[in-house]
């Protein structure tokens, strides 16, 4: 280890940042359509337990997703983030709603390379994501019985033209425990809608309202949420 490395070090100490390694890639779906992925891994040889989240509609870099991202590494939890193929190819272009299997197809590509990586425990992952990776996450999650639970930040349960049962659908069946976090003013996810929806659970359900709309992304409503994703994931995964 270098003097450099020793100071640096000393400073991400000092400020209690997490000391990590980040990895970025492309990789390729089985349809051959490119994703960039960014894994962040805490300090040491592992294995982690693992946290994948999709992001909403537009990028990757959104401020809520990064900031659990801090939270998580600092509790000795890895987690990979990626761009959906979608925007790798046209930065400006539009999802469907009718079909998410390329989507779908993104995530699931993700899932793999987490748990092929030494790094990571197999056995300790868990999906979840942001507005529309909420969807798409709950696809995976269902389609997938080793991930061990789900976290959704900004989850979809009122937006006008679509119902909470079309887009989480046989919540009723689903064991996995999950976390829903919503703003008190989302317009996408009234409390509720959400409360209502959530009491069909088949597994065991969290829900939090906290202040804010649809991004999370103001303070301390965004570290609040790092912070009970982290309980969260660790109960879940012991």
């Amino acid at each position: 280890m270098t003097r450099l490395t020793q100071l640096l070090m000393a400073v991400l100490c000092l400020l209690n940042l997490p000391v990590q390694a980040a990895d970025a890639v492309n990789v390729d779906t089985p349809r051959g359509a490119p994703i960039s992925v960014v894994a962040n891994f805490p300090e040491g040889k592992g294995p982690f337990h693992a946290v994948i989240l999709g992001p909403g509609t537009g990028t990757m870099k959104q401020k809520i997703n990064e900031v659990v991202e801090r939270e998580l590494l600092k509790h000795n939890i890895a987690v990979f983030r990626f761009e959906w193929a979608l925007y790798v190819k046209d930065k400006n272009g539009k999802p469907s709603d009718t079909d998410r299997s390329p989507e779908i197809e993104d995530f699931t590509t993700v899932v793999a390379l987490a748990k092929a990586d030494k790094r990571v425990d197999p056995n300790a992952i868990i999906v979840g994501g942001k507005s529309r990776g909420t969807v798409i996450a709950w696809q995976v999650l269902r389609n997938d019985p080793t991930l061990k639970g789900i976290l959704q930040l900004t989850p979809v349960c009122s937006k006008e033209g679509f119902t909470a049962d079309q887009l989480y659908p046989d919540i009723a069946n689903e064991r996995s425990p999950s976390l829903w976090i919503a703003g008190d003013t989302d317009s996408a996810c009234n409390p509720k809608t959400l409360y209502s929806f959530l009491a069909r659970a088949g597994g065991p359900a969290r829900a939090a309202i906290v202040i804010g709309d649809h991004g999370l992304a103001t303070e301390p409503t965004s570290q609040l949420t790092a912070e009970l994703s982290a309980d969260f994931i660790s109960a879940v995964i012991k």
